[in-house]
């Protein structure tokens, strides 16, 4: 089983190891605390797990998915304790990627473990907490919510890791695209968690565990539309970028790269995933509205004439106009709108100045100015990192936001800034599904 480790980094295999080995001796120690357990009961649980698990929605990147199984994992964690939570998870992961959909066995071998980790560590956390067992009380309401946290960390953290090792992407990464956003709805299980803990307990009847399935599987289905909804905005973004790569030869990967300045700055300044999102957006279709521009005047080799050039300065209103239309994309059209707009009010379309600038134009406009800088034109060469970054200095506060330059200087100090290659592929945009 371990061949498949050839090849592999040396990192890789040291963190697959240590979190395997580690969750099996973890597993052998919790067995020997398990007294006289209530097997009829465990295997109900056990069995409901399954069939939430068999109903789980894949994500967008890393193989990586969700379950809905989790208020019955957390109801388990309260009215069994860790270790029989722990093992039972461990026992679902084996009939359902085992024997079931029949997983790889290098796979097999590192979830099971990883599961049991992260549902015998929450267990233990909420044990350990205040109100853990006041259950006629809602204030066991703030050691469950704190467990499903841990849970939600331990495992998302150990997946992300073991996925970025095994493709040569950032863990963070892919945790941020694949698990982050999915906190919100692990707080939306703790109701339906305390409901099912509730219930079982003052009614003592095992079967009422099965009126939860239909409510499960509606999350379950809130998830898939949730995730089609992201497909269809992505589609829409790659038919428009690429209606205008057809048409701007230099805006081929412009827009691209602008987006990938533009999403560097706005997490160097700690902006929200919803931000950060609607800021990648304005930055992929910042230049759309240069499609009602006429091909001679997008085009021309030298510099444009004055006449020429005020038809160009229509390019952010006129995308605004497009964009906007699209119910998910409304937001970016006032960002769009007002990325040629400059601190000293010389700008266009509006002459906006300083804070009447929206923030997130403003930082668009500092991550458009560096591509253009920084890329090859007719009329001259593109300027080094070094070069950008003191023109940016010189015109502080004036063409561009202090704030934001601040924030692109601070990157080009520490060296976390980089020049994207100017000569990008086709298929640029088929990088947005990994967003």
């Amino acid at each position: 089983m371990l061949s498949f480790l050839q090849g592999r980094t040396a990192a890789f295999k040291i963190f697959y190891l240590a979190i395997s080995l580690g969750g099996y001796a973890a597993l052998w120690y919790w067995s020997r605390q398990l007294v006289a357990p209530p097997w009829i009961e465990y295997l109900i649980f056990i069995l409901l797990i399954v069939i939430a698990d068999l109903v789980n929605v894949n994500l967008p990147q890393g193989g990586a998915s969700i379950s809905v199984s989790t208020p019955i994992t957390f109801s388990a964690i309260v009215i069994f304790g860790a270790y029989p939570a722990a093992w039972m998870e461990a026992v679902a992961a084996i009939i359902v990627e085992g024997v079931v959909t029949r997983r790889p066995l290098e796979k097999l071998f590192f979830n099971v473990p990883v599961l049991a980790l992260s549902t015998g560590l929450a267990g233990l956390t909420y044990e350990a907490l205040p109100w853990h067992d006041a259950l006629a009380s809602p204030l066991f309401l703030i050691p469950l919510v704190i467990c499903g946290f841990v849970h939600w960390v331990v495992n998302t953290s150990l997946v992300s890791i073991i996925i970025g090792l095994s493709d040569g992407r950032s863990p963070l990464r892919v945790w941020m695209t694949n698990y982050f956003w999915n906190f919100r709805h692990m707080i939306a299980f703790v109701p339906v968690t305390a409901i099912i803990i509730l219930l079982y307990r003052f009614t003592g009847a095992p079967w009422t565990l099965a009126l939860f399935i239909i409510p499960l599987l509606l999350l379950r289905y809130a998830y898939r539309l949730y995730l089609d909804m992201r497909e269809t905005h992505i589609s829409t973004l790659v038919a428009l970028t690429s209606a205008l790569d057809a048409k701007d030869n230099y805006t081929h990967g412009h827009s691209y790269r602008v987006s990938r300045y533009a999403l560097l700055v706005g997490r160097a300044m700690g902006l929200s995933h919803k931000k950060l999102e609607l800021l990648e957006y304005a930055a992929l279709l910042h230049d759309i509205g240069k499609i009602g521009i006429a091909g001679t005047i997008i085009n021309k080799p030298g510099r444009l004439s004055e006449e020429e050039y005020e038809v160009m300065k229509s390019h952010p209103g006129q995308g605004a106009k497009i964009i906007e239309r699209l119910k998910f994309l409304k937001e970016a059209a006032e960002i769009v709108k007002h990325h040629h707009e400059r601190p000293d009010g010389r700008g266009y379309p509006d002459g906006l100045k300083g804070e009447h600038i929206p923030f997130l134009s403003r930082i668009l406009q500092v991550c458009d100015t560096l591509d253009a800088m920084t890329s090859s034109r007719s009329y001259r060469k593109a300027l080094t990192i070094d070069e950008a970054v003191a023109e940016f200095e010189r015109n502080r506060g004036t063409q561009f936001d202090a704030e934001v330059v601040d924030v692109l200087i601070r990157l080009h100090r520490d060296g976390e800034l980089h020049l994207i290659e100017e000569d990008m592929p086709v298929e640029v945009y088929a990088a947005l599904a990994e967003e």
